[in-house]
């Protein structure tokens, strides 16, 4: 043990004193010196230990700190003794090999004899429980260290400890003694067995094999008898004492043993842990008064049931003994229908998981074909046995109940599922005999049908919200309890068993479903709201709304037409008929067709509205069909109940196709959405999610009835398109008002459905112009108003933060409200009306961003706004682009770089001029990219905006706009571009922009280094280097691709004057040098090599015969490549086709790197 010379003794005890006081007067650097080093004395602990178990050791058995123990020292105060266990704990736990097996032997006679003079003797710590589960986390350990070689007989003082001493009268019993060793034995249980605790250690072979070893020895030893039979002992002591009105220390001490128990019996001999003794006590247990005690005994139980044996018989029999049915069926009845009692339902939750768990383990029985089936045959009587027990905990209200019986259910659908789940049907193969039809699953049996009839039943009623629970609007997560939640979550798991069950017979899911709703919509129909409680009716709509998800079918309709593509044959061969039939009666064309055969189109029309054209009302509905239209004629839509009519609104934008072959059914459905129902609802929540649903009806429900009512519509949701801005209080010094009011949940971000809605609408009015851009300007008017007075409020003061927040909402809703415009080709802008008003938002536009372009918000907020003028509009706007970058340009950040070149990657198709960007682009990118890097988020954002530039650069360049980086204006970035590329490619620690800096040099160098000569001669390739879309270009078969839109001779006049010496003394080197580099990881580096490769390939096609003699001639030999080596290498270059050439050059690289 520690040496009394030592040093650390006297040092320790004033280091904490100095480091853990709050006395104001404390010199810092002296406390920070005490601090170092009692940092010290932990990281060599390996050195301090035996110093620190000797603090924390002594003054055993004395009546508190300060007072002088058996020993004659002075016990020490709590947290230094604290400390100092830490550090003998570290030891033990990650540094065992530093104690010798002598100091390992010391350790443990002194802290026994430490148990024997505070525990038995002493006072026990003063009853203190964290510093006696502190003391049985250092025994357990060192148990760990030294069981079953240095110290076998460890534990046998231990369990001397479950007997507590009989009480004189003047002294009271002591269980601390029992509580330290329950606890050790706790300790060990979860080290050696628990998977959570083992799975949070880090994974150690030596680890694994040590568990395992002292599993075995405690079992073989018995260790585990002793263990067992003092915790029995104890626990039944416990008990009487209890039922006779004793102490309720016991009740603690009990407790605590049962769980202790729970932690053992998963792995210690069957044979040891259940027995008639012990089972009747459990019994006895689970119906004591003491609820707490009944749970751990039920927990205990459940390990019973879930005991792997190896013999089937002795498996079979051991859950006939538990006769977990008779066991838990009246325990059940008894707390049925117990509310707010959280001990109850946890009781209620515990002998549910013992059927769970007894369930299982019998289907995983029957399934098991190696067991005789006799044996299954009885396994499988027993456990239909506890089938109605499994619904009448299914049905409790309670979720942690049903919640503990999940696996039981969910191992029982499973099964059925395998048995009675219809098979699916293979995917026909092309070329192939269609599949043999499989034969159908048998049918479910009288009993088994009854039994998922109420399963079902069950579950549906499960989905309903509780009596007492108070509706919350979705989104309204600031006022949202745990409560709420764990019903939302337990509604999910209801639906994934009913889905199961839909699987298995749909038909009976289709009839329980049917029967709650018609019965629901019935009594609404008949008794008015006072009849249907509201949580039936929402019930009865979410039944409606998730019914879709098993079939979305409206209509039974024959095989015939069941497809769309069947469906737009019919109309096609109807409307040619009708045509031809009219256009013979008139005399203007003969039929050229056959008879009958109508197949084809004769006419234009537009062949692809068949699903709207089509006339359904001939079929019967569906079962959704008819669930749908009794719900809209029952007018459930009036429930005076927020939930009710939301869910309502969810029906009508899900199944939104169905009502537009029911045109009668749309207006009403507007009717309510927009009335205090829907959008004008009292409750914020509930009108910001209506905003949403509105859009999503105005977007998806393209009827005639819908264009006949815009304006109604628009009138209506007049007050809800004005814009208020108000800026939040920021939460910290450090926050922006103006950001927390732009991001996250918040009312302006809702109401910007409406603006979308607004545009589709406005946008499906387009067969009557003049009401169109009537409607236009009344949305759009006051829109470009707000927003041109916030930029007034802006520039008589630029620290007005609100009218920078009414600029950038009104642009947002401006961005918004052309989103519901669709996206046009360029050939349809001159016949667009709404032409000329977009341009001029688009110019309020950019004004108001010229005045405020300052503020990031404003900025992002004129992006997205321009972006959807722009697919609205087409290149009508797009020719604005350079002045929309003219005036942002200067103030972008590296983020907003990244995001506006995605933006501009969508447009360069459609701007024609590209190269009036590109100066400004660039210099902004290389003036942020100059700048130098102070922290990680800088080097991540550079990084992102490298990556950014990179895969525009390379877009551009695919797109075959490779002249804009040449034009005059962009001339003086030229360089500066090619310098920066080509620093990249020499950069290995950055393989990704090393990769897209080769790709872009492999297409300049066609794009401005194609010679004349290789144009003007035959191909150096060999026919048999040409892949198969290039051979069907040359010969006219195949459309050109990007890759081949611009003939070879085009590019030779394109080319750039001396950009072939870059190629030679630059580039082509380059290809060869740097993956010869060491730094250069060539396993990681696959794609890199591709594009190196595609660029030597790109030379060779744009230099033709003049690249191969550089090859041989300079670059190869230059590099020391032997002539043999480098023919051969170049012959593979000019027969392999691309992908093969990739490998060939992959293997040279690798051969040259040696």
């Amino acid at each position: 043990m520690a040496s009394s010379q030592s040093p650390h003794l006297t040092n320790i005890p004033q280091a904490v004193r100095i480091a853990a006081s709050i006395d104001p007067n404390v010199d810092a650097q002296l406390k920070q010196q005490a601090i170092d080093y009692l940092t010290k004395v932990r990281e060599l602990c390996q050195e301090t230990w035996q110093d620190c178990l000797a603090l924390y050791l002594q003054g055993a058995g004395a009546a508190g700190p300060s007072n002088a123990g058996k020993d004659g020292k002075e016990k020490l105060e709590t947290d230094l003794r604290m400390f100092c266990e830490q550090v003998v704990d570290t030891v033990l736990t990650h540094k065992p090999q530093e104690m010798t097996v002598e100091a390992q032997q010391a350790t443990y006679n002194a802290i026994i004899a430490f148990i024997d003079n505070e525990y038995v003797q002493g006072p026990c710590e003063g009853g203190q429980a964290f510093l006696r589960n502190k003391l049985a986390f250092t025994i357990a350990h060192l148990f760990l260290d030294v069981y079953p070689i240095t110290i076998p007989s460890f534990l046998q003082p231990l369990f001397a400890l479950f007997t507590p001493s009989d009480p004189s009268s003047s002294t009271p019993i002591n269980l601390h003694p029992t509580l330290l060793t329950v606890r050790v034995l706790s300790e060990i249980a979860q080290e050696i067995h628990d998977t959570t605790i083992r799975s949070a250690r880090p994974y150690s072979k030596n680890r694994q094999e040590r568990d395992g070893v002292v599993r075995d020895v405690i079992r073989s030893s018995g260790d585990e008898q002793l263990a067992i039979d003092g915790m029995l002992g104890f626990i039944e002591r416990g008990l009487n004492t209890l039922d006779q009105g004793g102490d309720e220390k016991w009740l603690e001490a009990v407790e605590a043993t049962l769980k202790t128990m729970a932690t053992w019996t998963p792995w210690v001999d069957l044979a040891v842990s259940l027995s008639p003794k012990s089972l009747s006590l459990y019994h006895r247990i689970l119906q004591s008064r003491h609820i707490t005690l009944r749970t751990a005994s039920a927990n205990i139980i459940k390990t019973f049931a879930a005991k792997g044996i190896q013999d089937p018989q002795a498996r079979l029999e051991v859950l006939k003994v538990l006769n977990v049915v008779s066991l838990v069926d009246p325990l059940e009845s008894e707390t049925r229908g117990v509310k707010d009692n959280e001990a109850v339902i946890a009781f209620r939750a515990a002998i549910g998981g013992i059927l769970a768990t007894f369930g299982t383990e019998a289907i995983a029985f029957t399934e098991n074909t190696d067991i005789p089936e006799p044996l299954r045959n009885e396994a499988e009587e027993i456990m239909n046995h506890a089938l109605p027990l499994l619904l009448r905990f299914l049905s409790d209200r309670q979720y942690e109940v049903p919640i503990s019986v999940a696996p039981f259910a969910s191992d029982l659908l499973r099964v059925y599922k395998r048995i009675y789940k219809p098979p699916l049907a293979p995917p026909p193969v092309k070329g192939q005999p269609p599949p043999a039809v499989q034969s159908p699953p048998p049918p479910l049996s009288p009993e088994r049908r009854q039994f998922l009839a109420s399963m079902l039943d069950i579950l549906i009623r499960q989905l309903a919200w509780p009596e007492e629970a108070e509706w919350e609007a979705p989104g309204n997560e600031e006022d949202s309890d745990d409560e709420m939640a764990l019903f939302r979550s337990f509604r999910v798991y209801c639906r994934s068993y009913i889905e199961s069950i839909a699987q298995i017979e749909k038909a009976l899911h289709t009839e329980v479903v049917a029967r709650i709703v018609v019965a629901t919509l019935d009594a609404f129909q008949a008794g008015g709201p006072s009849a249907v409680p509201w949580q039936q009716a929402e019930l009865a709509l979410h039944l409606i709304y998730t019914f879709g998800e098993l079939s979305k079918r409206f209509y039974n309709l024959p095989p015939e037409v069941a497809t769309k593509a069947a469906r737009d044959k019919v109309y096609r061969a109807n409307a040619n008929k009708a045509y031809n039939e009219s256009a013979m009666s008139s005399g203007r064309t003969t039929p050229t067709m056959s008879e009958g055969d109508f197949s084809q189109p004769t006419i234009d029309g537009n062949y692809g509205n068949a699903r709207e054209n089509f006339d359904y009302d001939q079929y019967p509905l569906s079962p959704l069909g008819e669930l749908l239209k009794r719900c809209m004629a029952s007018g459930i839509s009036s429930y005076p109940h927020p939930s009710v009519t939301l869910q309502y609104f969810e029906i009508s934008v899900r199944y939104v196709e169905f009502w537009r072959y029911k045109r009668e059914t749309v207006p009403p459905m507007f009717e309510a959405i927009l009335d205090a129902r829907g959008v004008h609802h009292p409750d914020e929540w509930v009108r910001r999610r209506c905003f949403y649903l509105f859009q999503k009806l105005c977007k998806d429900c393209r009827s005639d009835s819908v264009n006949e009512i815009v304006s109604p519509i628009l009138d209506s949701i007049k007050d809800l398109l004005v814009i208020n801005a108000e800026l939040p209080a920021a939460d910290s010094p450090d926050e922006s008002p103006l950001t927390k009011a732009t991001t996250g949940k918040t009312y302006a971000a809702d109401q910007l459905y409406l603006f979308e809605g607004a545009g589709f609408l406005i946008f499906f009015t387009k067969s009557d112009p003049n009401k169109q851009m009537s409607l236009l300007e009344a949305v759009a008017g006051p829109l470009m108003s707000g927003m041109a007075s916030g930029v007034e409020s802006y520039r008589a003061d630029p620290n007005d933060l609100q009218a920078v927040l009414r600029v950038h909402n009104h642009l947002m809703a401006l961005g918004h409200f052309a989103k519901g415009f669709h996206t046009i080709t360029d050939n349809q802008v001159e016949t667009l009306p709404y032409t000329p008003p977009f341009k001029q938002m688009t110019e309020a536009l950019l004004q108001a961003l010229d005045a405020v372009k300052t503020q990031r918000v404003v900025r992002d907020a004129a992006r997205f706004a321009f972006a959807q003028f722009v697919n609205a509009i087409g290149t009508t706007v797009a020719e604005l682009v350079p002045r929309f970058v003219s005036v942002v340009v200067t103030e972008y950040e590296s983020s907003e770089l990244v995001d506006f070149m995605l933006f501009l990657g969508l447009l360069m198709h459609r701007l024609k001029t590209m190269d009036m960007l590109l100066l400004p682009l660039l210099s902004r990118i290389f003036a942020i990219l100059q700048q130098p890097i102070t922290g990680t988020d800088e080097a991540q954002t550079h990084s992102r905006l490298k990556d950014a530039y990179l895969t525009f650069f390379t877009a551009l360049m695919n797109a075959n706009l490779d002249g804009v980086f040449i034009t005059e204006r962009n001339k003086p970035e030229f360089e500066n571009l090619l310098t920066t590329l080509l620093g990249l490619t020499q950069d290995c620690s950055d393989p990704g922009s090393q990769r897209f800096a080769f790709g872009f040099f492999a297409r300049s160098v066609i794009a401005w280094g194609t010679s004349p000569e290789a144009a003007a001669r035959p191909s150096v390739f060999a026919d048999s280097a040409l892949s198969a879309m290039s051979k069907a270009v040359a010969n006219g078969s195949a459309a050109a691709t990007n890759q081949h839109a611009i003939a070879k001779e085009e590019r030779a006049k394109q080319a750039l004057p001396g950009y072939e010496n870059f190629i030679y003394q630059r580039l082509l080197p380059a290809c060869f040098e740097v993956p010869a580099r060491k730094e250069f990881n060539i396993r990681g580096s696959g794609l890199t090599l591709f594009e190196m490769a595609g660029l030597v390939r790109s030379t060779v096609q744009a230099r033709g015969q003049e690249a191969i003699d550089f090859m041989l001639n300079d670059l190869l030999p230059r590099l020391g490549c032997p002539s043999e080596i480098a023919n051969q290498f170049v012959n593979s270059l000019k027969t392999q086709q691309a992908k093969d050439f990739r490998k060939t050059y992959t293997d040279f690289v690798k051969a040259m790197r040696g």
